[in-house]
């Protein structure tokens, strides 16, 4: 399947990666994103392999997501496509999150 990066997903992953460059290493930066487009090219491959993380019922959208060292790859399979939607950090709050993806599936 084909996949496709929102900006906000391209921009926090470019963020990420930045701030784990800064506070630990570039090595760790590196395996940072390295470990997140591997998760991309398994959810390419195998489009049902993240967990269902939320669905938006009255859209029509479910959100699924692949959890990756700290951080979860957050995608939507639409029109026989995959968006990405949101490279989320585990230890943010779930219900910024869910927020987020209603105003997301909004736009979609």
């Amino acid at each position: 399947m084909k996949v496709n990066w929102s900006k906000r997903a391209a921009l926090e992953l470019a963020e990420t990666a930045t701030y784990v460059a800064l506070e630990f290493s570039r090595q760790a930066s590196v395996d940072m994103r390295n470990s997140i487009h591997e998760a991309v090219d398994n959810i390419a491959r195998f489009p049902m392999i993240g967990k269902t993380s939320f669905s938006d019922d009255k859209n029509g959208i479910e959100f699924r997501e692949l959890a990756c060292r700290l951080s979860s790859v957050v995608y939507a399979i639409y029109s026989d496509e995959i968006y990405i939607v949101s490279i989320w950090s585990n230890r943010q709050d779930r219900n910024r999150l869910y927020k987020d993806l209603r105003q997301i599936s909004k736009t979609m």
